[in-house]
Parts: structure tokens; sequence; C-alpha cells
């Protein structure tokens, strides 16, 4: 059969390219909303990776799943009503904590996959190099529990953060300790040790902290920069030891952090008092490891919520029996909140959209203005400054007790109504091992 060519004119060409890009693609034509879960299943972040998708899965659940009690977005009913019913379903790959593997495999979810939106990567480091190949397609991004705050500083149109950044909450940590003095706390701690590993997320964290820390009133004695994957830290040790710091400030993730307290242990070596951020004090596998020797008592760290207050929430006690199903029985930890209460955002956004097309899921996420008693985790609610960093986004500071749990120290009020007394100084380790042990 011959074929009619077909002619337009210059005019005509743009006129129709300009009505495809405006148009959305209709609710009756979307069955499956795809979205990629790009996320370090093994390899170094292996604990971090998996807890984000047990999370993912747990929204995956509320969505498709019919939960009428339950207040928070996309709970009652089944799949995106804007979307006619259209079910979620998560397309997950494994980068193996690899950042060259990470931008293959968001290049294949995309071109491949056709994902409507990628969910990802979960460590600042990784998901920055995957940045500019999602911006490229044009598509959209978001990573709620990464906390670098240069991830939103570079003027992307497509990168979207529900969780708070390490500028909120590094500055919760020192707010805390300088406002202790003035509480009752010690008045002789004077002086710091930054102890940070090489990545974009651990350097983030040390240059707030390097700014913060004089104006706290403490002195830098030592500044401390290791590698990620770093099977020692003898030698480090050794170095801290000899600066003899009375707060050490330590950012590494878990497998990293658990070589610092063996090493830590072997020299003898306890400071007054341990703050940290995120990495492994944000994991709840690491923290639930930790009774089995009593070796997190007396950490204090930042936190994007007082986890010890929310759960009395019913909605937080109905999600965490949701994620117990795909978590083998583990409690959701802070990490998790920040994950599944980004991606309720997300699905809500789609569901507003009423479209998975990207001008359309833009536009709706711009728009989104959510109010405090749709989330499990106390922010203020999710509204979106012009970097699309989320303004309403809240910091805490929480100490693990010698339970094993998280209690709110700070703000104030908060820790008026958690009723816990600080732990100070830092237990050492022969009372660590001689201490009754929550797990037993």
């Amino acid at each position: 059969m011959r074929r009619v060519p077909l002619v337009l004119s210059a005019g005509a060409c743009l006129l129709f390219a300009g009505v495809l890009a405006s148009q959305t693609v209709p609710a009756a034509n979307v069955q499956e909303v795809l979205v990629g879960e790009l996320l370090p299943l093994t390899g170094n972040f292996a604990s971090l990776g998996q807890q984000y998708l047990w999370a993912g899965q747990t929204v995956e659940d509320i969505v498709n799943n019919d939960y009428p009690d339950l207040t928070v977005p996309l709970g009652p009913g089944k799949g995106f009503p804007g979307l006619g019913g259209a079910t979620l379903k998560l397309v997950v790959r494994d980068d193996q904590s690899r950042g060259d593997l990470a931008r293959t495999l968001a290049e294949q979810l995309i071109t491949v996959n056709k994902i409507h939106w990628l969910n990802g990567e979960g460590t600042s480091g990784n998901t920055s190099i995957i940045q500019p190949v999602v911006e490229s397609f044009g598509i959209p991004m978001s990573c709620h529990p990464c906390a670098s705050p240069t991830l939103t500083e570079k003027g992307l149109q497509w990168f979207w953060r529900t969780g708070p950044n390490d500028k909120t909450m590094v500055a919760s940590v020192f707010t805390f300790l300088r406002e202790w003095r003035e509480q009752g706390g010690p008045t002789d701690l004077k002086t710091i040790a930054l102890f940070t590993c090489d990545n974009l997320f651990c350097q983030d964290n040390r240059k707030i902290a390097a700014e913060l820390a004089p104006k706290a009133g403490f002195q830098v004695v030592l500044d401390l920069t290791t590698k990620t994957g770093a099977t020692t830290l003898a030698s480090e040790v050794q170095r801290l030891q000899a600066a003899n710091p009375d707060v050490l400030f330590l950012v590494q993730y878990p497998p990293e952090t658990s070589i610092f307290q063996g090493d830590a242990k072997r020299a003898g070596w306890m400071p007054k008092i341990i703050a940290t951020s995120n990495g492994a004090y944000s994991d709840q596998t690491w923290l639930e490891a930790q009774k089995k020797t009593n070796g997190g008592a007396g950490w204090l760290g930042r936190d994007p919520t007082a986890i010890d207050l929310v759960q009395d929430r019913p909605s937080w006690k109905k999600v965490n029996e949701i994620y117990k199903k795909y978590s083998r029985g583990q409690n959701m930890g802070e990490l998790a909140m920040r994950e599944i209460t980004g991606m309720l955002w997300m699905a809500d956004t789609i569901n507003r959209a009423k479209s998975v097309e990207p001008a359309a899921l833009a536009k709706a996420a711009s728009e989104t203005n959510m109010g405090p008693e749709q989330l499990i985790i106390d922010y203020k609610g999710v509204r979106f400054d012009k970097t699309h960093q989320n303004e309403l986004a809240a910091g805490v500071v929480t100490q693990v007790g010698w339970d094993g749990e998280k209690h709110t120290i700070w703000p104030w009020d908060l820790a008026k109504r958690a009723n816990f007394k600080v732990l100070y100084p830092s237990p050492g380790w022969q009372e660590r091992d001689t201490k009754p042990k929550p797990a037993n």
C-alpha cells in the first residue's frame, strides 16, 4: 500500500508540537504508575537500602490496598483515584552502593522501563551522581532521606526533597550543646573533634559543623576525614585519644561506625560526649544491634522527628504494622519514616496531577501544601521553597538511653514531654559491659 505523504508548514508543525507538549496523559490510559526504586541493597550502604526498600513496599501496599481508617495520603481506597484506580508499581534496582552503576541503572530505568518517577538513591553522594542524568531526561526525581544541602542548591528543575537537610539538623545539635549549659548541663565542654567520612554527605556535615562549632563555644582540636569503606580506624582512634576532645562529632556510615567502636574499645577511649548526624544513628538495624552490647547508650544526634513522642500517633502505629510485614518485625526508625513520608507525598502529588506527564507532575509537586495531620512524622507539613526543599521539615535532638531507644532531649518543650534524663558523661566501656543489656 502506498503511503500518502503528509506535508505541514513550519507554523503548523510548531503548533502541532505545542499541542502534544501541553497534553497530559488521560487517566483512562494509565493502568500502572511506574516508580523506579534505585537503592543500595548490597555493598557498603546495604543496611540503609534495605530499610528504603521496606519503606517503598509499605507505601506500595498503602496505595494499592484499602485502609479506610488510615489518615495518610492514599490510605483509604485502592489505587490512585485521580487516575481511575491505577495501581502503583515499584521497579527496583540494586546499584550495589556504587555511583557508576547507579548512573547506568538510572538511565535504564528511564529509557527501558519507562518509569514515571525516580525515587532514590538514598545516599547523598550517589544521588548527586544521578541527578544530572534524570535532569537531562526531564522526569521527576526525589530523595527524602538524603540530607546534603547541596542537592537542592543546584537550581535543578526535577528534584524534590521532603526531608530536612543538614543545615537544619546539624544546627540542632550545636544549638542543643550551646543551650544545654543554660539548662543545667555541663559548663566545662570546651573542645571538639570532627571525625567524618570522605563522601558528599559526610563532608557537607563536616563543613557545617566546622562553621557552627566556634559559634557554640567550641575549639576544634582535630579534624579527621576517613575513607568510606575503611576496614580499620585504629590509627585514627589513637589521634583522637591524643587530642582528647570533650565532644566527638562523628559522621560515619554503619560499617565504619562499628569499626570505630571496636577500635575505640580496644584503646579504652571514650569522650565525654559522642554527637552524631545521620549515618549509623539513623539506621534502625544498627541501633537494634547496639542493644546487645549497650554500644549506643549515651550517643546523641540530630533527628527529623521526636520518635519517642510520634509513636503515640494512631497513624504511626498503623503504618508501622504494615511496615513490619516487610521488615521481618523491625519497627520503623526515623530513616524509614522520612522515606515513607516522602513517598506518600509523591503518591499524593501523582494523584493530584491526574496524570503521569512530567510537566503535570512538576506543577502538582510545586503546588503542594500538606498539613501535619497527614504525616506520620512531626514535620510542620510539606511545602516547597523555590529550590524544591521542604521548608516545613524540622529537626530535633535525641539520645540513646540504656534501654537502647532514642529519647528526645531538644527542643526543650519536647524534652519536657519526653521526660528523659540525659546520660552524661558518655558511659565508659566497662560500664557498658557490666550494665544489663536490653536485648537480654
